[in-house]
């Protein structure tokens, strides 16, 4: 994903095929995108883990929603999975502020 030998298609595949280590190691190419994403959503720093997390979560479960498509990475699929539940948080802490 950033420009070496590493095969999307390939982990992908195999994380489908319910290969844990390939989830990992798709878990630890995505995460600096996806902590890049959320601490450019959020006002507050305090739970990005916990919405990291939950990223993560939805990704492994629409992972079979995924299709490649020419000309589109996978890191744009994973960036638009990784926004909505962004913004809910924002929503949410609007709706919610700390006292």
């Amino acid at each position: 994903m950033n420009g070496d030998d590493f095969d999307v298609a390939q982990c992908l595949r195999r994380v489908r095929e319910q290969d844990l280590e390939a989830a990992r190691v798709l878990v630890e190419r995505l995460y600096p995108q996806i902590i890049r994403i959320v601490r450019s959503h959020l006002p507050t720093r305090a739970a990005e883990e916990d919405l990291a997390q939950e990223i993560f979560a939805k990704l492994f479960a629409r992972l079979d929603q995924y299709e490649e498509r020419r000309g589109v990475p996978f890191t744009h699929w994973v960036s638009r999975l990784a926004v909505r539940p962004c913004l809910d948080a924002l929503r949410a802490e609007r709706r919610r502020p700390e006292l």
